[in-house]
């Protein structure tokens, strides 16, 4: 019985540890799905003069909320049972690097709400999107 319960003591944090880590993908996940439907929805609210700005500044706002989490959401060894590459622990930089790009892309669809700017946030809207683009073909894992 003894031996049993050291055991269970032992293998509590392993068991905690692997709950934290699926639940880290499963954000991580949610995060790039919410990215994506934002963007969508902010791209569908640009039209010239016609512009939905709040609409659009809220997606921006959300935009760089989702990318400030997803900062953090990669910890070494959060890579288990996950659909992202090893490339992501193996060359952390190179992804960073991403990841902040796609963020300037964000920053720059905020401001273009604050300036009623179309142009500036097609621009910011394209930066993002061909930053995801570039990181999905370098740090997912196709199986």
């Amino acid at each position: 019985m003894k031996i049993q319960l050291i055991l269970i003591a032992l293998m509590t944090p392993c068991i905690a540890l692997a709950s934290s880590d699926s639940q880290l993908i499963k954000n991580r996940q949610e995060a790039f799905t919410h990215i994506e439907q934002q963007l969508k929805e902010a791209t569908e609210h640009l039209d010239g003069l016609e512009t939905d700005w709040l609409t659009v500044e809220i997606s921006a706002i959300q935009l760089q909320e989702m990318s400030e989490s997803l900062q953090q959401s990669f910890p070494q060894g959060s890579q288990e049972g996950s659909k992202a590459s090893d490339k992501i622990w193996q060359q952390p930089n190179e992804f960073n690097q991403l990841m902040q790009q796609m963020d300037q892309g964000f920053e720059t669809l905020y401001r273009a709400t604050k300036e009623h700017n179309v142009d500036l946030a097609e621009q910011g809207i394209e930066a993002a999107q061909q930053t995801c683009r570039a990181c999905h073909r370098t740090y997912r894992s196709r199986w």
